[in-house]
């Protein structure tokens, strides 16, 4: 019951965010507490919010930035982890090491620095530029996940794969990346909901609106429909509403992923 009533108070503002989207701006006037709408759907909200707001464009450009970020950074992280965890290359703990570190390292310290690489390289102003700043953001937390989950996968079935010939990138392919689907599942949705909604980095390498991501965009359309409160809710909904499927549609992965290091050690 205690759980229930928890759950229910962290979830009302998403309810009535949803539902008053749904709604006219001068229903909502009127009555600010309801939830329901009194009348029908006002689905134009989402209309006007996709086609006259631009969303339709941030959301394209948020689906392309991050899906690419996500894309790279678990192939990268993945690769480091693992080559870390299981084959151990010369001076591993020194780079695991030094991994590690960079989780100490705050954005504020890494923020003129990273502007100013992406500068000197031309990619401000691009997507390119704001992927690899997202990629590099996140590969500290991620690598240690990875990695420590690599650390308690088993070996027997390595040993046999290894005594019918198979060679580590097979091993690797074939054997151990099923097993480790679990945790790039959590870095996949800790990954996704933190590009999604970045905003930081967007402000201050994207500046021509067609190349904007949607927390960036919503600043202009925030400012144009800021009396409109069916459109701007419909909008803020449509940020939103892409990090919570997420999480429910894979979440048997995240908690699998979080917990089973606890289990098999």
């Amino acid at each position: 019951m205690l759980l229930s009533l928890i759950t229910l108070i962290i979830l009302y503002p998403m309810i009535y965010m949803i539902l008053n989207s749904l709604r006219s701006t001068k229903e909502i006037m009127l009555f600010p507490t309801q939830l329901w709408p009194s009348g029908k759907f006002q689905w134009t909200n989402y209309a006007d919010a996709f086609q006259i707001g631009k969303v339709s464009v941030y959301f394209l450009n948020s689906v392309t930035v991050t899906g690419a970020t996500l894309f790279f950074q678990l192939i990268v992280v993945t690769l480091a982890a693992y080559s870390l965890g299981k084959w151990k290359p010369p001076g591993y703990r020194i780079l695991f090491f030094l991994f590690l570190a960079t989780l100490m390292i705050t954005s504020e310290m890494t923020t003129i620095p990273v502007f100013l690489m992406l500068r000197q390289f031309d990619l401000l102003n691009t997507h390119q530029g704001l992927i690899l700043a997202y990629i590099g953001g996140g590969i500290g937390m991620a690598i240690y996940l990875i990695k420590n989950f690599v650390d308690t996968l088993p070996k027997e079935m390595e040993e046999a794969a290894k005594i019918d010939g198979a060679g580590l990138l097979r091993i690797f392919w074939s054997i151990d990346l099923p097993l480790i689907v679990p945790v790039l599942a959590v870095v996949s949705i800790m990954s996704f909901v933190g590009v999604w909604s970045e905003f930081f980095w967007a402000l201050i390498t994207i500046s021509e609106d067609k190349l904007k991501t949607l927390p960036l965009g919503l600043l202009n359309f925030q400012s144009q429909y800021n009396t409109n409160y069916g459109v701007l809710l419909a909008g803020l909904t449509i940020v939103t509403l892409p990090s919570m499927l997420v999480y429910l549609l894979f979440s048997r992965y995240f908690i699998e992923g979080m917990t089973a290091g606890s289990i098999k050690g």
